[in-house]
């Protein structure tokens, strides 16, 4: 691009934004703006138009109506403005047969000089903690270590704007801790802007300027996170989590309760989960953002190993059904 990445004030933008696929609107007058330098929360439940909203953002679609911009360009006519962006995909889509340090270096290699991309990838693996398997297939990776990588390749080029959808899906709460702090050390070192898609607002909560909540293609609330936690903090909240070893976190987790109000750690009850049909526990929390502080202490200091960590969507349903019915 002619012009640099920090002329802009306003780094994204959609404005009463309409997308439709067939007789199904996937975005339906959507209005919001990303500001340079700020980490804003992109929160809403599965279907709530989150992936067509930001693939409108990259210019990856065109509003049938309502304006996109990125970089104070529209984006599906100036591919050359995704340079300045870092991408982290819901779906992990990577080659079977290439190695982690092969991946990196060759995607480093669209954005830098040859003799910069090997060292690059090897620093942005050490970041994401996986330059020990550097030198092994992508293909033998787990599902957490997968987004680490879709991570480190948003991250390879030092972009002005990274965009992420669902990007902590699949990372145990030590590890989400790690990128909390990566994302934070990379906006204030390379003053990078993030907008970051959930459906699990406590999850980004404490990182976030602003959070934007999205509900059957619209944007309903946005605002600071106190103003959007004052919100939902009446709003039950449910977690479902799958480990090692569930019946010792669910003893750990009802000791701490009988330590503490019911808020924190309402109800917890053992199900199977009906995609896989494994074993986990669902949790019920009027208190998320304790809640997860305390989970990740009782797993690392008792080494579980979570395989998978989820919020269901009852809490943001009723408070979404109550700001649109009143």
């Amino acid at each position: 691009m002619s012009k640099s990445k920090n002329n802009f004030e306003t780094i994204g933008r959609l404005e009463h934004a309409i997308k439709a696929y067939g007789e199904v609107v996937a975005v339906s007058d959507i209005s919001f703006s990303i500001k340079r330098g700020s980490i804003v929360g992109f929160i809403g439940p599965n279907g709530s138009g989150k992936s067509t909203s930001i693939r409108l953002l990259l210019g990856l679609i065109k509003p049938q109506s309502g304006i996109a911009t990125l970089f104070g360009v529209d984006p599906f006519v100036n591919s050359q403005v995704k340079e300045l962006v870092g991408y982290v995909p819901e779906e992990s889509v990577f080659p079977q047969w290439i190695t982690a340090e092969e991946y990196l270096t060759t995607f480093a290699r669209y954005h830098l000089p040859r003799e910069v991309a090997k060292r690059r990838a090897n620093e942005v693996l050490k970041e994401v903690d996986l330059l020990d398997v550097a030198n092994k297939r992508i293909r033998q990776f787990s599902k957490g270590m997968k987004q680490r990588m879709k991570i480190a390749q948003a991250f390879i080029h030092k972009p002005a704007l990274v965009i992420g959808d669902e990007i902590f899906n699949g990372l145990d709460p030590l590890i989400r801790h790690n990128m909390f702090e990566l994302i934070e050390r990379y906006r204030s070192e390379y003053n990078t802007t993030f907008f970051l898609s959930s459906h699990i607002l406590f999850e980004v909560e404490r990182l976030t300027d602003k959070i934007i909540l999205l509900y059957k293609g619209r944007t309903i609330a946005q605002g600071s996170p106190k103003k959007i936690r004052d919100l939902i903090q009446d709003q039950p909240h449910s977690i479902q989590i799958t480990t090692d070893d569930n019946t010792k976190l669910a003893s750990l987790l009802i000791n701490y309760k009988e330590s503490i109000d019911d808020k924190t750690v309402s109800s917890i009850q053992f199900q199977n989960d009906a995609r896989t049909d494994d074993k986990q526990l669902l949790v019920l929390t009027h208190n998320p953002r304790q809640f997860y502080e305390q989970l990740t202490t009782l797993v690392v200091e008792n080494e579980i190993t979570i395989r998978e960590l989820r919020s269901t969507d009852e809490g943001l349903e009723n408070l979404f059904m109550t700001l649109t019915t009143g």
